[in-house]
């Protein structure tokens, strides 16, 4: 039997998705941010990035925005770095989503009146 991950994420869409085309597939990249309070009642935050690959793209672009509540599954994860706009070196994970679910509340549509026949 081979090894595995399997992770589960659940956190606020920190910035509008991007999409990219990359060869013949498309990726939508967005910062999910994950909150935590410690003990002393810190809040802690770690921030992810989340690539969504080809079919997963299109529903990020339909329906995910900045502030948009995800839970999002992945079987890979790897370390990335760059520098920030101030010149700071900055690390982060990055998750392949293979599932998403939406987590925010849908708005009621207001009831349609009755027709009578």
């Amino acid at each position: 039997m081979g090894s595995s991950i399997n992770i589960q994420v659940t956190g606020y869409v920190g910035s509008e998705p991007q999409i990219k085309e990359v060869g013949e597939q498309r990726v939508a990249s967005f910062s999910l941010a994950v909150n935590r309070k410690t003990r002393d009642g810190t809040a802690q935050t770690l921030w992810v990035r989340v690539n969504a690959w080809n079919g997963l793209s299109e529903v990020v672009t339909k329906f995910v925005r900045k502030g948009s509540l995800l839970q999002i599954s992945t079987s890979w994860m790897r370390p990335s770095a760059w520098i920030d706009q101030n010149g700071t070196a900055r690390i982060s994970l990055d998750l392949d989503a293979n599932r998403l679910i939406l987590l925010d509340r849908v708005e009621q549509q207001p009831e349609q009146e009755e027709i009578p026949f």
